[in-house]
C-alpha cells in the first residue's frame, strides 16, 4: 500500500480512534471483485469509525453496507461534482484501486478534490496486477 499526503495534512494510524473522528471515505465499497472495500468498510465500523461508503449506484449493496452503519453516498471517481460530494468533511480516504490507464482519470480526480478539500490522507492500495502494468515487479511495498 503506497500513503499520498495530498497537503500538509498530518498522517495518521488508521486505527487511531479521535474524540471528533471524520469520516473515512472508501471507495469500491459495493464492489464484489476482491470484496477489499467491503471488507474494509465493515473492518473499520467494527472498530468504531464513520464510514463513508461510495457506490455507483443505489441497489442491495448500498443497502447492506447502510445496515452496517455506514454513510452511503452515489457516485463516479470520473465525476467531479460526485467525488466533491463524497470526499467533502472526510479526514482520509481509502481509495482502492488497480493501477492502469483506464484509471488514471480516477485516481487524479480523487487526489485533486482531496487537496481542495483540506488535503485528506489518500491510501491507494496497489494491487499485484496493478504494480505489473506500471513497470514494478510484484512485491513492491511489501
Amino acid at each position: 500500500m503506497v500513503t499520498w499526503t495530498v497537503t500538509r495534512a498530518k498522517v495518521s494510524n488508521m486505527t487511531t480512534k479521535h474524540k471528533h473522528d471524520n469520516p473515512i471515505l472508501v471507495t469500491g465499497a459495493a464492489g464484489a471483485v476482491g470484496g477489499i472495500g467491503r471488507n474494509l468498510t465493515e473492518f473499520l465500523l467494527t472498530r468504531g469509525h464513520k464510514v463513508r461508503a461510495l457506490v455507483r449506484r443505489e441497489d442491495e449493496c448500498a443497502e447492506a453496507l447502510r445496515r452496517l452503519g455506514a454513510e452511503v453516498v452515489e457516485g463516479d471517481l470520473t465525476d467531479l461534482a460526485s467525488m466533491h460530494r463524497a470526499i467533502e468533511g472526510c479526514g482520509r480516504i481509502y481509495f482502492g484501486m488497480s493501477v492502469s490507464p483506464a484509471y488514471l482519470e480516477a485516481t487524479i480526480n480523487t487526489a485533486a478534490v482531496a487537496r481542495h478539500h483540506g488535503g485528506a490522507c489518500m491510501q491507494h492500495d496497489l494491487s499485484r496486477r496493478g504494480r505489473a502494468a506500471v513497470g514494478g515487479n510484484g512485491s513492491q511495498g511489501r
